[in-house]
């Protein structure tokens, strides 16, 4: 009859809504008494009480087999009427009479899996057949009141489950999981993953770039971390918008040098072969065209996945990229890219074959190794909406094939040339010792962005969080900056906070934020003027400050310069590909003096270097 000891309690929000109910039903029903009864394991207690004269006190309780009205309508789960117990034999006897309650009308309450809460009564001194509109009120309160059972034993469960995930090493794993049934406790999990997963690589990818700029060794360091840590974010961004269920459809298509795409690929997947002691080698076809419309990051992050799977599963053996076309199945004007991986690690088992590309399976010794379990899946979705195909070959003990084709069209130089960006929009000097204040709690984030504004021309203010920039331009003689720059989640007040006090203080300051968290679907980010999604690379910073802030004074613009020969372009794109900017300004400086109508040119080549922006100086050498 009793149910267990282990359900939740009603919540206080809630009995205050139930007391409400209960005084509607008396006032309407026109009883002394109308009661939200709890069963216990022995007793019975009376939860809410309502009426004019109601003899019943929340808090009270009756012990069990006394024969109770309530104690018949738990046992059968079924509506109990009692028009006049002193004339029903069967009710003569009963404890409420000592009350002066001879008549009833209740009805059970259950939890969601059938097992007793209580009951919903109402109780009247006198006889009282109930009207079949009482009898349809008290039936619909009983409804209302089981809906919030059903949420209260909903919403345990869920917090039993969010306090497992909190003990689990793969909290986003399981967050994915119950992707369909999470509610906001999930939503706000995967915004600080998704912040505290892409702070870090903000500083990580500035400084790469900054260490870009040395030359030499250091350069070549800064482009391989810089190459690493682009990858590592296009990893998490994919895995936090797999766990959000919100993959972008969208393909990027942009024509791409082939050749440098494939020595790209060559390189990252020579680096992961070796890190786990494989020999690496590359085959490419003859005869593959030179510039492809293709989505190079997808592709890529395609190709980066499968080699990185390979080099987790092989160990002192050997992983081979090859990469060819053919007509045969191409769109008009284009050609089927074919790319294969092939190792000779531990394979796969004909039984785990089939679930290979299910998300967050991890097939036989694979599961002692780290990794998502996203691999492969995120590699199949993507060839799919690239209208490519996949096929994979495994022989457990002898190693593993996977072949890829992918519809490509053709494109021309002439297409790359009309993709190149125009400096115009980012003149020098840029800052012009204009003053801005930059708001972050992250120390390294905040002093990447100190080292690029600086760089470029600003004058930078600081503040390590929300609280402390509110309330140093709180200060009567705080002086108006060109523009501020706020991170979004902060201890104490966040980014909206900041942009509020300096809508009060400054009505005309624009304010940008920086954010690891997706745009907000409620619109509140609106009130900033411009939003940027960390990593912030410089170039997309100084952008975005090129759009709001009037640029420095400047001197005219000259017309366009002329461009040097494609083979002196190609030692100017060498350079960079280095990262050896110290050499990359020697050789503009030769460039002005060896010819002089190419010095327009230099200049340009020298004030980028100067920025160290790499972004641009690649653009203008293609």
């Amino acid at each position: 009859m009793s149910p267990p000891a282990a359900y939740p309690e009603v919540p206080d929000f809630l009995l205050a809504q139930w007391q409400e109910l209960m005084s509607l039903v008396s006032v309407d029903c026109g009883v002394p008494a109308a009661l939200i009864m709890r069963v216990h394991p022995s007793q019975i207690e009376v939860l809410v009480s309502d009426g004019s004269d109601s003899p019943y006190h929340p808090g009270e309780r009756e012990n069990l087999c006394t024969g109770l009205y309530c104690e018949h309508v738990i046992a059968t789960r079924d509506r109990l009427h009692v028009a006049n117990a002193l004339t029903d034999p069967n009710w003569d006897h009963n404890p409420d009479l000592r009350l002066g309650m001879i008549s009833y009308l209740g009805y059970p309450l259950l939890w969601p899996d059938g097992v007793p809460f209580g009951t919903l009564c109402i109780l009247d001194r006198a006889e009282n057949h109930y009207s079949e509109a009482i009898d349809k009120q008290l039936g619909l309160a009983r409804r209302i009141i089981e809906s919030n059972l059903s949420l209260i034993h909903e919403t345990a469960r869920h917090r039993q489950t969010i306090a497992a995930l909190r003990q689990s090493k793969q909290h986003l794993r399981d967050a994915v999981l119950r992707a369909n049934a999470a509610d906001r406790a999930k939503t706000d999990f995967l915004a600080r993953a998704s912040h505290d997963l892409r702070a870090p690589l903000t500083s990580i990818i500035g400084y790469a770039q900054l260490l870009q700029g040395c030359g030499g060794t250091a350069g070549q360091h800064g482009q391989i971390i810089r190459h690493s840590a682009d990858h590592m974010l296009t990893l998490i961004n994919d895995l936090v918008e797999y766990a959000g269920g919100s993959l972008r459809d969208e393909l990027e298509l942009h024509p791409q040098r082939l050749a440098g795409f494939i020595d790209g690929l060559a390189r990252e997947a020579e680096m992961l072969a070796r890190n786990s002691r494989n020999r690496f080698v590359l085959d490419i076809g003859k005869g593959l065209p030179d510039v492809l419309r293709m989505d190079a990051r997808r592709v890529r992050q395609v190709v980066s996945n499968l080699v990185d799977n390979a080099a987790k599963f092989t160990r002192r053996g050997r992983i081979e990229l090859h990469v060819g076309h053919t007509a045969e199945g191409a769109p008009a004007g284009g050609v089927m890219l074919q790319i294969e991986v092939r190792d000779t690690g531990c394979g796969i088992s004909a039984d785990d074959l089939p679930r290979v590309f299910e998300p967050f399976f991890r097939c036989g010794d694979s599961r002692r190794i780290e990794g998502t379990g996203l691999g492969l899946p995120i590699v199949d979705l993507w060839i799919k909406r690239l209208g490519g195909s996949l096929q994979l070959d495994s022989t457990l003990g002898v190693g593993t094939r996977i072949r890829l084709a992918i519809p490509l069209k053709l494109g021309s130089e002439g297409d790359i040339e009309a993709r190149q960006p125009h400096e115009e929009a980012l003149p020098a000097p840029f800052g012009g010792g204009r003053r801005l204040w930059v708001v972050e709690d992250a120390a390294e984030t905040r002093g990447q962005l100190v080292d690029i504004l600086e760089n470029a021309g600003f004058v930078v203010a600081c503040a390590e969080d929300g609280q402390a920039f509110i309330e140093r331009i709180g200060a009567a003689d705080a002086a108006a900056p060109c523009l501020v720059l706020t991170d979004l989640m902060m201890p104490g007040a966040d980014g909206h906070a900041v942009c509020a006090a300096v809508r009060a203080r400054w009505p005309g300051v624009p304010v940008v934020l920086l954010s690891a968290q997706a745009p907000d679907a409620g619109g509140t980010d609106s009130a900033f003027d411009a939003r940027l999604h960390k990593p912030v690379t410089p170039a997309r910073l100084r952008a975005a400050l090129a759009g709001l802030l009037a640029p420095a004074p400047a001197e005219p613009p000259a017309a366009p310069a002329p461009r040097p020969d494609a083979a002196t372009l190609a030692r100017m794109r060498a350079l960079i590909e280095l990262g050896a900017l110290t050499d990359l300004v020697e050789w503009a400086e030769a460039l002005a003096a060896q010819t002089p109508e190419h010095d327009a040119f230099a200049r340009k080549v020298l004030a980028l270097a100067d920025r160290w922006d790499v972004e641009a100086l690649q653009a203008l050498c293609n």
